[in-house]
């Protein structure tokens, strides 16, 4: 599917800093003029915040397939409601996650077949794909180290081996994609992190025209 406007997603484990890096994109490109919304995935819509939450609350005993048939429906509703419309005008879109999480988190940690996956994510994504993906590597107890205890979700609070087979995920699902995903260490100060997020992003809006050098 070709769109006017430009997604760039960003990607990590819980903890890795992908809220904070996406605002620090959203003013930056704000402050140069340019058209951006923030998307929030799973809950960047209502409907998504309420599936989500359902997805997330300890009082179920969620179904790993139960799971990722949610995390679909509520980026589903996210590509419909927020995604297509805004790259048909023609904005830059700026994503906390998208599709790639699908594969580290319900494929890598939990199990589940790639392949169904794939088309699972294919269908609801009708072949929309980032522009760009930053992936943000941390270690996990770092990671899990940043987020208050008191207000982990259902899945923040699984065991570390589950982050660990996360980011692994994610790992192995950026060796296939290499000119797509770019991986940065997160484990550094932010603003130098933010720096090298900039400097992939800085290069695609060049060679699409949107900035100059």
């Amino acid at each position: 599917m070709k769109n006017k406007g430009l997604l760039i997603t960003i990607e990590g484990i819980h903890g890795a800093g992908k809220t904070t890096i996406s605002r620090m994109l959203v003013q930056k490109l704000k402050e140069m003029g340019i058209k951006v919304i923030f998307s929030v995935d799973q809950a960047g819509t209502e409907l998504g915040k309420k599936i989500r939450k359902i997805n997330l609350q300890e009082k179920y005993s969620v179904d790993i397939l139960t799971e990722a048939l949610l995390v679909a429906a509520a980026r589903r509703q996210n590509i419909v409601e927020v995604i297509k419309p805004n790259l048909s005008q023609g904005k830059i879109i700026i994503s906390e996650r998208y599709a790639d999480a699908y594969f580290a988190f319900q494929g890598f940690a939990r199990g589940l077949p790639q392949d169904f996956l794939e088309r699972i994510s294919l269908t609801i994504t009708e072949g929309i794909e980032p522009d760009l993906t930053i992936l943000l590597d941390l270690n996990p107890k770092i990671a899990l180290s940043r987020l208050k205890s008191c207000q982990m979700h259902r899945i923040e609070k699984e065991p570390i081996e589950f982050h660990e087979k996360v980011r692994r995920g994610y790992i192995e699902h950026a060796k296939k994609f290499p000119k797509r995903i770019k991986i940065i260490d997160a484990s550094r100060p932010i603003k130098v992190v933010f720096s090298g997020v900039w400097s992939k992003v800085k290069n695609l809006l060049v060679s699409k025209g949107v900035i100059k050098c």
